[in-house]
């Protein structure tokens, strides 16, 4: 005799909620990314890296106090087709994170020195900014139980944070919710702030928080 699983009804109704925003987001992300100034050359989109742009996000997390504890997610918009299969994290409640953004062209060979394009945000440092948002919580509240700032600084004159290398920090709650990971191109309107410029690229990860995980 075969038994039927139990579809949990709480695990479908995220699995709904997630599909509906993820298709709607389609729309944004494609719209949104690399909607730039006209004559204002940038990393993405036509700009001095033409045939070069971000196509993935990736955001790699590492617990400062656990070296087991590393979860990387992958995002990918690739001519509006979004791949999102690996844009999920696990991470630990309570717990301590340094977080790596990368920004990758998966159109390039991966041995090759265009498909890493986090160096050159990295070099043009001062006309860009990371930035992190809570767009859809599922259940816990994501902003309540999870803090963020930046670690490095680009290479102005007066320098500012650029969003490359972070810390998270979790709370105690059990949270699953989405979280965009925003390029700002913000060129000579930087100032440390999200809302100057254009984005140039947007990923859209579910983070799941665990006070069992490991």
């Amino acid at each position: 005799m075969v038994r039927k699983q139990k579809i949990n009804p709480m695990n479908r109704n995220i699995t709904r909620l997630l599909s509906a925003f993820f298709v709607l987001i389609v729309f944004g992300s494609t719209w949104e990314a690399c909607k730039q100034p006209f004559g204002k050359p940038h990393l993405g989109c036509g700009g001095p890296m033409v045939g070069n742009e971000p196509t993935s996000v990736m955001l790699i997390f590492s617990n400062v106090n656990n070296t087991t504890d590393v979860d990387t997610a992958m995002w990918t918009n690739e001519r509006g087709n979004i791949v999102s299969s690996k844009a999920h994290l696990t991470l630990s409640a309570n717990s301590s994170y340094r977080v790596r953004v990368m920004f990758l062209n998966i159109n390039a060979l991966p041995a090759s020195s265009g498909y890493d394009v986090t160096p050159s945000v990295q070099k043009e440092g001062s006309s860009y900014l990371v930035c992190f948002v809570d767009s859809l919580n599922l259940y816990g509240n994501l902003a309540a139980n999870l803090n963020w700032a930046r670690q490095d600084m680009d290479n102005s004159p007066s320098p500012m944070p650029v969003g490359l290398i972070d810390s998270f920090w979790t709370g105690a709650d059990s949270v699953c919710a989405v979280m965009a990971t925003k390029l700002h191109h913000q060129y000579k309107v930087k100032n440390g702030d999200c809302a100057p410029g254009y984005i140039d690229i947007q990923a859209l990860d579910t983070i799941y928080i665990s006070p069992t995980k490991g």
